[in-house]
């Protein structure tokens, strides 16, 4: 990946750390938005329309982060239903992040591909009923 591309995703991750608002990153050629959130509990990084690059993404963060991320699922726009949304969570704070963790876990409509031993352990401790029949 591109020297300049990195600095920038770790600018905005910096940006996202020290003002608590969220950054957004558009590619206009291709259309694609790249954002990252960043609360005291957890950093959410979401992409559309280039999955290609989620995985440069996800190591250039967690690079940065000194840590992998602990979920990763993708869901169809709620907003435009012709391009599918990825999301990459790390949790900072278990507390706080529980009730994020558990919504996004219960939501039918996201496609989880990735859940960390941490994540597994706040979902066990989680009030949620998965019924399995």
């Amino acid at each position: 990946m591109d020297i300049e591309f990195k600095k920038v995703m770790i600018d905005a991750l910096t940006e996202a750390l020290e003002r608590n608002l969220p950054v957004t990153i558009k590619n206009s050629a291709n259309s694609s938005i790249i954002a990252l959130t960043a609360t005291e509990g957890k950093i959410i990084m979401s992409l559309s329309k280039m999955p290609n690059l989620l995985d440069d993404l996800i190591h250039i963060l967690s690079d940065a982060l000194g840590t992998g991320p602990d979920l990763v699922y993708n869901r169809i726009s709620i907003i435009k239903e012709d391009f599918i949304i990825y999301y990459v969570v790390w949790i900072r704070d278990d507390e706080e992040s529980k009730g994020f963790i558990e919504q996004e876990f219960a939501m039918p409509q996201n496609h989880i591909t990735f859940m960390s031993p941490k994540t597994i352990s706040l979902i066990k401790d989680s009030p949620l009923k998965i019924d399995n029949n």
